[in-house]
């Protein structure tokens, strides 16, 4: 049975993908009873777009397969893996024949010796440490998310993993600018995930540990959430003051601009829309003398 976690694996990567190309989630597999995690059909008229993806971006350049494992898997999981993506080379095929041969991309958050073993993988040139690469025939390639470079552009996918790579991943993600697109593609699944496993029923360790280690995040999107909402509305009293009386004076623009009180900017909008010029302006001047003050 697959872990949980793997659940936000395949939302991370949909979230990045999305943009760039088909992404079908749980993809059912022609003539198989299985479905793949992700199959991803790349956009050539939007290859731009996975530039900023990092690593992810680079995997994304072919048809492919992704299997993420946020544990690490076994040599049957493994070989159920390299039948999915079988199949899905042959429908591919089937659908276009020119079509380049599509990789699998094996997530594995530990080290799975017995796959690496057992598909005689070298490390893949021209790739970062914990790449590996299997027989050219069967296009298949098992990332060891665990011993990835702790580098930005590994971030989205270290994200996929779980235990200690995915907590480190979460703080360096936590510690990027607010409108880094790192931030953008993570921040949903991740406060996604996190809602699903605090609804009913008990949590298991693991998913006690996600939830603390994604608090300051939460608090953090709050708060972004709630500075924009400030900025939104200090624009929008600039913009119905100056629509209704020309230009606002410095000093007051200065003031609203400034105002870090949510319910005071949700009066001052109002009054911008609908006062008289001179009560507005004597209102905003008594914002901006009590701020000085």
């Amino acid at each position: 049975m697959r872990n949980r976690f793997d659940r936000l694996a395949k939302d991370v990567a949909q979230e990045g993908l999305g943009p760039t190309g088909k992404v079908v989630t749980n993809a059912e597999v022609a003539g198989e009873t299985q479905h793949a995690d992700v199959w991803y059909e790349p956009d050539p008229a939007r290859a731009s777009g996975r530039e900023r993806l990092g690593l992810l971006g680079r995997i994304a350049a072919t048809a492919c397969t992704i299997e993420a494992y946020s544990d690490t898997p076994s040599a049957d999981e493994a070989r159920a893996c390299l039948q999915k993506h079988l199949g899905a080379w042959r429908s591919l095929a089937g659908r276009e024949r020119a079509a380049e041969a599509p990789f699998l991309w094996i997530m594995s958050t530990g080290r799975p010796a017995a796959v690496l073993d057992g598909l005689r993988v070298t490390p893949m040139a021209g790739w970062p440490a914990g790449v590996y690469e299997g027989p050219g025939l069967l296009r298949t390639v098992v990332v060891v998310l665990g011993e990835l470079p702790r580098e930005r552009s590994t971030l989205l996918i270290r994200l996929m993993g779980g235990g200690r790579v995915l907590r480190e991943a979460i703080e360096e993600l936590r510690q990027l600018p607010d409108d880094a697109p790192e931030r953008a593609i993570a921040v949903g699944p991740l406060l996604r995930f996190r809602a699903a496993i605090t609804g009913p029923g008990p949590a298991t360790p693991e998913e006690e540990e996600f939830v603390m280690t994604t608090q300051e995040l939460v608090e953090q999107f709050i708060e972004q959430g709630r500075t924009q909402g400030m900025q939104a509305m200090a624009q929008s009293t600039i913009a119905l003051y100056e629509a209704r009386f020309g230009s606002m004076p410095p000093a007051l623009r200065s003031a609203v601009e400034a105002m870090r009180d949510l319910p005071t900017l949700q009066k001052w909008v109002l009054l911008a829309g609908t006062g008289k010029r001179e009560d507005v302006d004597e209102v905003l001047s008594a914002g901006s003398a009590g701020r000085s003050a």
